[in-house]
């Protein structure tokens, strides 16, 4: 092959063949999405000619396959070509196999099917050993499908932990391998700090079968997720590729600590909790709770669980509206009595822990509100009216919280004896006589609570007007008008005598004498 088709070759791996490495198999698919199957098994030799062979439920025209030498990773392909050897056998399967002269090589070697349609499996691999020199153990990767960053591939929890390494050795060889560890604390698969040796398990083969096991006793690590690397050396001092895993440790219940906005009451414990605790609201008010869960490690998958015990011990879950997040909720109970919040909390690893925090509920008294058109009637006052009047006294203002509401139950006493029940109002029509009455209205919501006023309403008779004489009445009238016309008359002579003016007259001297010869006569 030349070093251009090797470049070649090269690159079309390493675009294909990443998304894919996890996807070995046995004789069998692994999923029902599998279509090809490889009859044989992994860890075969071959000394001269490679036989495979298997079966299809889509056409391999196609599909091509890869020989390639693990020694340097996937990268260094050794041979390859098109799947040409492929019969149909009956409608949607085929039958497949390749032979292949492999005496140039000796190699720990990888053979893989590879389709160009991506509605198919495009990769299904074996492990191969051909010749005689460089079979080393190989590790297959411990994840099957492709693995979740949020879960862990392995747990320890409150059992010993045994797991089967992957490994692969030559068919024909059976001997001990031993197995070398390193270990990190880990967060979503990387590393918090450098992998060191780690010595606290042990280790047992059954003849091809190799497998770890975990102590719980003998474990020294804390609860947290945490990363291994893994060896495997045979007897022959033959190394292996090198794997991870990751494993989470959790053999403790999570911490839950419930806590509640009213006078910052919280409950903190391990297990179950149940307290009657001093939390008192009034219905219809607001009241949150929060949850703070510890489970000693970062990258937890804790499960919540919110459920409400109502005062008749009838168990609901949180409407739509009232949780807010996974651990915060909000209430607005309309009951009275003794409210439960119930929080279930699993981690990940399957320990529960159940916490609850009651608190009171009490009911309030409904707000009477009496008036008379529009005036409001207080304790004690004392309406005065007049018989024959219309008036209504109306209590329909009155309210209470919006469960007791619509449902307020009124009572009129008159005198101490029920009067009327079930109306907000009294009216006129049903006082027919004047009088003084005695009256008390309770209200009383659908708990039992009341609120009550007593107030007194005078009612006197109408006033009735004298009878005037009709002749009296006439004279009166004309005796009036008569001063009014005298009175007018001497105005207007006062007023004229007022305006009168006297004018002085001009005499000569000669008519001067002669007036006083006339005067003088006269005397």
């Amino acid at each position: 092959m030349s070093h251009l088709t090797r470049c070649v070759f090269f690159v079309l791996l390493v675009l294909i063949l990443p998304p894919f490495l996890s996807a070995f198999t046995t004789a069998q698919p692994n999923t029902d999405s599998q279509d090809l199957t490889i009859s044989q098994d992994n860890g075969l030799v071959f000394n001269e000619t490679m036989y495979f062979n298997g079966s299809s439920n889509y056409p391999l025209a196609h599909s091509k396959w890869f020989l390639v030498n693990l020694a340097n990773g996937w990268g260094d392909v050794l041979d390859s070509g098109p799947l040409s050897n492929v019969t149909a056998v009956a409608e949607g399967e085929w039958h497949w196999s390749i032979e292949l002269d492999v005496t140039m090589y000796n190699c720990t070697c990888g053979f893989l099917i590879s389709h160009e349609t991506l509605n198919h499996p495009p990769v299904i691999q074996r492990i191969v050993y051909l010749g005689s020199t460089n079979h080393q153990p190989y590790i297959l990767p411990f994840r099957l499908v492709e693995h979740d960053l949020n879960t862990p591939l392995y747990m320890l929890t409150n059992e010993d932990l045994v797991m089967k390494v992957p490994l692969i050795i030559p068919s024909h060889i059976e001997n001990d391998s031993f197995i070398q560890l390193k270990i990190c604390s880990a967060a979503n698969l990387f590393c918090l700090d450098d992998m060191i040796d780690f010595d606290d398990y042990d280790s047992l083969q059954v003849g091809r079968e190799l497998s770890l096991i975990f102590e719980r006793e003998n474990l020294n690590l804390s609860d947290g997720y945490w990363m291994f690397s893994i060896v495997v050396i045979d007897s022959l001092l033959r190394t292996s590729n090198k794997e991870y895993f990751t494993l989470l440790i959790d053999q403790n219940s999570p911490k839950v600590t419930l806590t509640c906005d009213v006078d910052e009451i919280s409950i903190s414990d391990s297990a179950t909790a149940l307290i009657l605790s001093q939390i008192s609201i009034e219905e219809d008010s607001a009241i949150s709770f929060s949850a703070s869960v510890s489970d000693g490690y970062s990258g937890r998958d804790n499960v919540l669980t919110w459920n409400l015990i109502l005062p008749d011990d009838s168990r609901r879950a949180l409407l739509s509206h009232e949780k807010i997040s996974d651990t915060l909720i909000s209430l607005q109970p309309d009951l009275p009595g003794i409210w439960t919040v119930d929080l279930s909390v699993r981690d990940s690893a399957g320990w529960l822990t159940r916490s609850t925090l009651e608190f009171e509920v009490y009911n309030i008294a409904p707000v009477l509100q009496l008036e008379l058109d529009s005036f409001v009637v207080t304790e004690g006052s004392v309406v005065t009216l007049i018989d024959g009047d219309t008036w209504e006294l109306n209590s329909s203002k009155s309210s209470d919280t919006s469960n007791d509401d619509q449902d307020l139950l009124y009572t009129w006493y008159l005198d101490g004896e029920p009067f009327v029940t079930g109306t907000t109002t009294v009216q006129s029509s049903d006082f027919p006589e004047p009088g003084r009455y005695n009256l008390r209205l309770i209200v009383e919501d659908n708990d039992g609570a009341t609120n009550e006023i007593s107030f007194e309403v005078l009612i006197s008779e109408a006033v009735t007007p004298k009878s005037s004489n009709p002749l009296a009445v006439f004279l009166s009238l004309s005796m009036f008008i008569l001063l009014i016309i005298g009175l007018g008359f001497v105005i207007r002579s006062s007023r004229r005598y007022a305006n009168q003016t006297t004018v002085p007259k001009w005499i000569t001297r000669e008519s001067s004498d002669s007036f006083q010869e006339i005067n003088e006569t006269e005397l």
